[in-house]
């Protein structure tokens, strides 16, 4: 791996709790989920589990499928990545820059396949899973957006809270925090923590 990124392995969820608890919020995590689909019937009760575990850590799921309908349904439940084995590594690894920074990754030829089968049958949940939600309607951040977590560091940040002082108070590390915080911009379409908090201000008001 490149100069400046940690990698960190987890065999099992209970794993994954530990090394989130012990060594702090990556700023992306990959799941492999090969040899599953997403007709299988363990497929969303564990990618929901993992997604609890990581509380808005974004998540790539790894699969050896092109399958559109897993991969659909994979963003659809919550993750942000998905990296098929036709991927390359460069493609691979930037891939998971994108998805660290916000962005949604899906493989080309998936992603083709996903527009010609929304434009034979238009797909609401197809529209909703890869369009770009609006920071606000009527004025307003979508705070239903966020997780319980979320919303519990941005209480913090309303009260000016450092996130030192924000990860003592919600019982996490401070770099678990800066993850939040940085979910929580991205989210609400703010550039820094004044503006997240004025626009859930503007709402209350």
């Amino acid at each position: 791996m490149r100069a400046g990124v940690r990698v960190v392995t987890a065999a099992s969820v209970a794993d994954l709790e530990s090394v989130v608890r012990q060594d702090g919020a990556p700023d992306v995590a990959l799941a492999n989920f090969s040899g599953r689909l997403a007709s299988d019937p363990d497929f969303r009760p564990r990618l929901a589990e993992l997604l609890d575990v990581l509380d808005g850590i974004p998540l790539i799921m790894l699969s050896d499928s092109d399958e559109t309908v897993t991969a659909l349904e994979a963003i659809r439940q919550g993750a942000q990545g998905y990296i098929s084995t036709t991927v390359g590594l460069t493609m691979a690894l930037e891939a998971i820059r994108l998805v660290a920074a916000g962005g949604i990754f899906v493989p080309a030829p998936i992603l083709h396949r996903m527009i010609i089968e929304q434009s034979r049958v238009p797909d609401p949940a197809l529209h909703a899973a890869f369009s770009v939600p609006a920071p606000e309607v009527n004025g307003k951040p979508h705070l239903t957006q966020l997780t319980p977590r979320q919303i519990a560091v941005l209480e913090c940040l309303q009260e000016g809270k450092p996130n030192k002082v924000i990860a003592h108070e919600l019982g996490m590390r401070e770099s678990t925090v800066k993850v939040h915080v940085r979910n929580i911009l991205r989210r609400l379409g703010a550039t820094n923590r004044t503006e997240a908090v004025c626009r859930v201000m503007r709402e209350d008001n």
